[in-house]
């Protein structure tokens, strides 16, 4: 059994893969995040492509431009401004011309190889959610308090199954995966809800497993202004998707594209 599951992994390393890896303001922990991927990438030879999505105005842009001389599949892609998750994600959609494409958090709180050691999944599903929401993984009460109260949510009125919807730690096919965020409209980090949601729409197979997380402080994530500002995605995207979105006043979907969108 190990045998056939070894061969799994090298016959999916030979394909082509993208790794995309959203940055917002990320100059502490960039570095050592870059270091870890490109590495394990180069040593290998491996015909994958690392993109960073970067917002924000600190030096993570600086860090990663020295990176690519060392690194020539790494790459970037900047915003000035700071337009939320969803869309440095969505930003680099038409560079992925790869088989596979790997979502990951800049902050390294996942090993690049645990990701790897599950990549051979996708040769029988769709996506793989790399959950955190584990016994031996230590998450702050709040942080775990907020994000399962807001996934009982998203599970009750969207149907999702999936535990750890807001894992930044994700594995797609890549034409399905370009396909369903194409029609993400959100701009924050409820952009995951979303892509899970078209995705569940193309009966796309997801498989979670569970996975080594080591929460970092000092994240630019704010959990109690996150959750506030998902949870009025999520209301959103709900009325959106529903037969009463016709009779929302056009004043109020003006109101949330103007002022929570990108929250």
């Amino acid at each position: 059994m190990h045998a056939i599951a070894v061969k799994e992994v090298s016959t999916l390393l030979n394909n082509t893969l993208t790794v995309v890896i959203p940055a917002y303001n990320e100059e502490d922990v960039i570095g050592r995040t870059i270091e870890e991927v490109c590495t394990f990438i180069s040593k290998r030879q491996l015909k994958w492509k690392v993109v960073v999505s970067v917002d924000g105005n600190d030096s993570t842009d600086t860090i990663v431009s020295s990176y690519s001389t060392k690194f020539p599949f790494l790459s970037m892609m900047k915003s000035e401004s700071r337009g939320g998750k969803g869309a440095a994600v969505k930003r680099v959609l038409d560079a992925i011309d790869s088989c596979y494409v790997v979502l990951m958090d800049a902050d390294g709180s996942m090993s690049f190889k645990n990701v790897v050691d599950n990549l051979h999944l996708l040769q029988e599903y769709d996506g793989i959610i790399f959950s955190r929401y584990n016994k031996g993984n230590s998450i702050p009460f709040t942080r775990r308090f907020l994000s399962r109260g807001f996934n009982v949510l998203v599970q009750a009125s969207l149907g999702i199954r999936i535990r750890d919807t807001q894992s930044g730690y994700k594995a797609f096919k890549s034409e399905m995966f370009v396909k369903a965020m194409r029609k993400v409209g959100s701009t924050n980090t409820f952009f995951d809800v979303a892509l899970l949601f078209f995705l569940k729409q193309e009966r796309a197979r997801i498989k979670e497993v569970k996975s080594h997380y080591v929460h970092r402080e000092g994240g630019k994530f704010s959990p109690i202004s996150g959750t506030v500002g998902i949870g009025v995605s999520l209301i959103a995207f709900r009325i959106r998707h529903s037969k009463f979105y016709k009779y929302v006043p056009t004043s109020l979907v003006d109101l949330y594209y103007r002022k929570f969108r990108w929250i």
